[in-house]
């Protein structure tokens, strides 16, 4: 019986490499969500997310219903969210209160809501992939 690593106190047991994978995973996991699916149907929102401390960003895009990731950044972004550490963006997928958060959000307040719906799901999913970092074939994540 394997142990998994504890990242949400030690994110820096993380590599960049498995970090990005994981992200991943659980964008495509929100993205599943019958509550993100519900809401995406007729948005249309880029968005840049960036974890400052390691480099890493990586956009998420709402066209026709579909949620989609990618490392290519856009020349424009309705959104841009960041968080200062990898350690504060493991440790926000354990959070309940999402207002005590250290994230940086920048962009039009209409546009909080969905994204906030989107983050919700992805914080649930990328919790329960710090819990158990396999994918739906059974391969390690990290």
């Amino acid at each position: 019986m394997s142990h998994a690593p504890d990242f949400e106190s030690s994110p820096g047991s993380l590599s960049k490499r498995a970090a990005q994978r994981l992200i991943q995973r659980a964008l495509v996991l929100a993205a599943r969500s019958r509550n993100v699916r519900q809401h995406i149907r007729e948005a249309d929102l880029t968005s840049v997310w960036s974890i400052d401390d390691w480099g890493l960003e990586w956009a998420v895009t709402i066209r026709r219903g579909k949620l989609d990731f990618d490392r290519r950044l856009p020349c424009h972004a309705d959104i841009r969210v960041s968080w200062p550490t990898a350690e504060a963006f493991f440790q926000e997928a354990a959070a309940v209160d999402e207002r005590a958060l250290p994230l940086q959000y920048e962009g039009p307040p209409e546009s909080r809501r969905l994204w906030g719906i989107i983050h919700h799901a992805f914080c649930a999913a990328l919790a329960g992939l710090l819990q158990n970092p396999i994918d739906e074939d059974g391969r390690s994540l990290v």
